[in-house]
């Protein structure tokens, strides 16, 4: 009896192996989803005639189960299999998609995207917002006199103020130019103009404000500006070198050639004996 199950289950299997065969080649299965056919083939109202008729449906029943089975089984390994495939095939698809949007915003943005802020334009950017030296109207370089706007002449400004106003007078070309002592103390007390004016902005208008602390950074820049060197005395052996030419009875002041004041030069009479 056991022998007999045995070959019955071998023939079953083989049937169904075949049988699937024909089924996935029907669905045309070369790399596509492998998909069972619903297996019907035992109800509860069928009933045996015999005791033989219902041993041996028993048996085919044992066998057609064993075959769906296997027959199950690798489906499930085809269809795991291909579903791997689409993972892989989505995961190449992702990285491509995420290369090629990258591409296309680099190509947008090379031609829409804002270009970069050198060259002229950079140049002409910084020289627009750098400070401005003063002019001939506000600020006298040879007495170091400054004309104050009348925002910065009101009183909470005037002992600041004043104290630019000594320094600027007592420059010289020895303590000035960036980095010199009058220069540091000019920029601290520039600095407290700003704060104070910072302090009073909703006392004058956006114009007053806006003018009075560009002049304040244009002062901050004139003291940074360094005076002209005044010219050097000639040494000792040079300096009483005359350079003079008698003319009759009269000649002319002898032109110290160490002067740096050539304007004083005097006419004198001279005793042209000998």
């Amino acid at each position: 009896m056991i022998q007999s199950m045995r070959k019955w289950a071998s023939l079953g299997a083989v049937v169904i192996g075949v049988s699937s065969y024909g089924v996935v080649q029907a669905q045309g299965f070369a790399g596509g989803p492998a998909i069972a056919a619903p297996v019907a083939n035992w109800s509860y109202l069928d009933h045996s005639s015999t005791a033989g008729e219902g041993a041996l449906r028993g048996q085919a029943s044992v066998i057609s189960a064993a075959g769906q089975n296997i027959y199950m089984s690798s489906l499930a390994s085809i269809n795991f299999e291909e579903a791997y495939k689409r993972a892989i095939e989505n995961s190449v698809a992702l990285t491509k998609a995420y290369y090629e949007r990258r591409e296309i915003r680099e190509e947008f943005m090379k031609k829409y995207g804002p270009r970069p802020f050198v060259g002229e334009a950079r140049r002409k950017a910084i020289e627009y917002y750098q400070p401005k030296r003063l002019s001939a109207q506000e600020f006298n370089a040879q007495k170091g006199q400054i004309a104050w706007p009348h925002i910065l002449r009101q009183e909470q400004f005037t002992a600041i103020v004043s104290e630019i106003d000594a320094m600027f007078a007592k420059r010289d070309a020895s303590n000035s130019g960036d980095g010199s002592l009058t220069q540091r103390q000019i920029a601290q007390l520039c600095q407290s103009l700003d704060v104070i004016l910072k302090e009073n902005i909703g006392r004058v208008t956006a114009d007053q404000y806006i003018s009075s602390k560009e002049f304040i950074r244009s002062v901050d820049l004139e003291a940074k500006t360094a005076l002209p060197s005044e010219l050097l005395p000639l040494p000792a052996e040079a300096a009483g070198e005359i350079d003079s030419e008698p003319i009759g009875n009269e000649g002319v002041a002898p032109v110290i050639l160490g002067d740096p004041n050539l304007s004083t030069v005097k006419s004198v009479q001279t005793n042209a004996k000998s």
